[in-house]
């Protein structure tokens, strides 16, 4: 199961290295049967030495990276003093993990920038934080989002570094091929036509849900702009009180999934932010109730019953009601656990106002 993408996407990435080194002008013409360059200039920067090296060695340090990018999630998930035994059993059983598994079979960069991310987020003492968000928005720009809760925590000198080394790597594109950058800035950036299908089941976001509930291909128009703007702003401002509560993991949990939800495009192998945001879950419930959410959130992405109504070739378009609940059952749980941490904060808020002194102060950010 873990291969049957036959790591399609690092080809992809591959290409887009050699590419550069044979005709950086051509960068966004090329084509893998079929399949194009999609990323900014600067990732295809970064998969330069990918392309130089052998396809066998370069399949295994992508996939040692992507899995030891793997442990580094749990590990800053779930904290350093959990034991090494216990650390090693859980990766193993995330496996299993439908997000996990595609991203291993396709040779995708998201936990390797899920990593970076939660690194550059959670780790509050070094000094230069900011800076991997920025690169990682550098490759893929769906990191931008983290700078939307570096604004709403006032994490000003994180945001300075973000944007300052996110405006580096716009910058190497430009040097490295000017013509590609400015395509790729001026016009393909917002064309979700070089992506794929945008009604595939494999896509679960906002602008996803409603072309698959309207039948409209074209997209979700005005009311998936207003639901966007209410996501950005609800989920960023959620994603603050979290913070300012202290629940780092769940405040950038909560932002990733604004991400995830408001991007036209969020296949499900970008889903690996469901690892920390399950965490986040089932720290806030207590007692046995800890063992059923856990359950429940493992499971759906175990099970993964996106898949089981029929799909490709816009047969999604035809779903009857059930289908749209298992086939947009990551937006479905991401809603739910959005609910949950929102009564356990305010549950959290509530116990506080009753036995804190007016004058308490929240940690600061």
């Amino acid at each position: 199961m873990l291969w049957q993408h036959s790591l399609v996407d690092l080809k992809v990435y591959r290409l887009g290295g050699r590419t550069l080194l044979d005709d950086a002008s051509t960068l966004y013409d090329a084509r893998l049967a079929g399949l194009p360059f999609t990323y900014p200039p600067f990732a295809a920067v970064v998969m330069v030495p990918f392309a130089l090296l052998p396809w066998p060695f370069a399949v295994a340090l992508w996939t040692v990276g992507t899995v030891v990018s793997l442990v580094f999630v749990w590990r800053l998930s779930l904290g350093r003093g959990i034991p090494s035994a216990l650390l090693l059993a859980v990766v193993a059983g995330s496996l299993l993990l439908e997000p996990v598994r595609e991203t291993l079979g396709f040779g995708q960069v998201n936990l390797m920038l899920c990593a970076l991310i939660l690194y550059d987020v959670l780790e509050l003492k070094h000094s230069r934080r900011g800076i991997w968000i920025g690169l990682a928005a550098g490759v893929k720009l769906t990191p931008l989002v983290f700078l939307g809760l570096l604004v709403f925590t006032r994490q000003w000198k994180a945001l300075l570094y973000a944007g300052g080394s996110f405006a580096a790597t716009v910058l190497v594109g430009f040097l490295v091929s000017p013509h590609s950058a400015t395509e790729y800035w001026t016009s393909l950036v917002s064309d979700t036509t070089r992506i794929g299908g945008l009604a595939f089941s494999s896509n679960q976001s906002w602008n996803a849900f409603l072309i698959r509930l309207t039948g409209d291909l074209d997209g979700g128009g005005l009311v998936w702009l207003a639901l966007v703007g209410l996501t950005v702003l609800g989920g960023l401002w959620f994603s603050r009180l979290l913070w300012l509560r202290g629940d780092r993991l769940a405040s950038v949990s909560i932002c990733a999934l604004v991400g995830l939800l408001c991007s036209p495009v969020s296949w499900s192998h970008h889903w690996v932010w469901a690892l920390p945001l399950g965490v986040s879950l089932i720290r806030v419930v207590q007692g046995r109730r800890r063992l059923v959410v856990g359950t429940l959130w493992c499971g759906l992405f175990a099970v993964a019953p996106i898949w089981w109504p029929p799909n490709h070739d816009n047969r999604e378009l035809t779903w009857a009601f059930g289908d749209q609940l298992l086939g947009n059952a990551y937006l479905i749980g991401a809603l739910a656990a959005v609910v949950l941490l929102a009564v356990a904060d305010r549950r959290e808020t509530g116990s506080d106002a009753v036995r804190d002194t007016p004058g308490r102060k929240l940690p600061a950010a």
